[in-house]
């Protein structure tokens, strides 16, 4: 998710918001828990009726509808299971991480090239979403530290690898 959020940032202005949210997040992770399955919830119900939309007005969009249903429901369960909210939301968020090193452990074995820094990511994630499924309420505000520290550090690798493509040059592919 940070990634394509990276990908959309154009200017620099908009790096130093991202960087910004990530010092709100690691500086104040409590009060972000406290109204993450609210704020997550309502995101979830605007982006799914936003695709929705989409789907039906733009048949031809690449927009999974299905997906769209599903973020929805999962946002009204959200607003809805008030005293559960925070281990509902810890163990989505701990099993997509587990689908983002899938995917990442797929794209290594795909094109052979390995890189320190995401092997070094691959098994904290592994970690940190065992630790976050075992018991998300009392992991739940570390792991919002841990967005906040992986918004800045994202942001900075992505602009490094900016440069780098930019230049030809590829060391950061060991």
């Amino acid at each position: 998710m940070i990634k394509f959020l990276l990908s959309n940032l154009k200017k620099d202005r908009q790096v130093y918001l991202f960087i910004a949210l990530g010092i709100v997040l690691i500086l104040f992770p409590d009060h972000i828990a406290a109204y993450a399955p609210y704020i997550v919830g309502v995101a979830l119900i605007v982006y799914a009726l936003l695709n929705i939309f989409m789907e039906l007005k733009f048949p031809e969009s690449e927009i999974s509808l299905g997906g769209a249903v599903v973020r929805g429901i999962m946002g009204i369960i959200l607003l809805m299971e008030t005293e559960q909210a925070i281990a509902i939301l810890g163990i989505v968020w701990a099993v997509l991480s587990l689908n983002d090193v899938a995917e990442e452990i797929d794209d290594y074995r795909k094109t052979r090239k390995f890189r320190l820094v995401g092997a070094v990511s691959i098994v904290l994630t592994i970690i940190f979403s065992a630790l976050l499924m075992l018991d998300p309420f009392e992991h739940f505000a570390f792991h919002i530290r841990i967005l906040g520290l992986e918004m800045i550090a994202e942001t900075f690798i992505h602009r490094r690898e900016g440069r780098c493509i930019s230049q030809g040059e590829d060391d950061h592919v060991l």
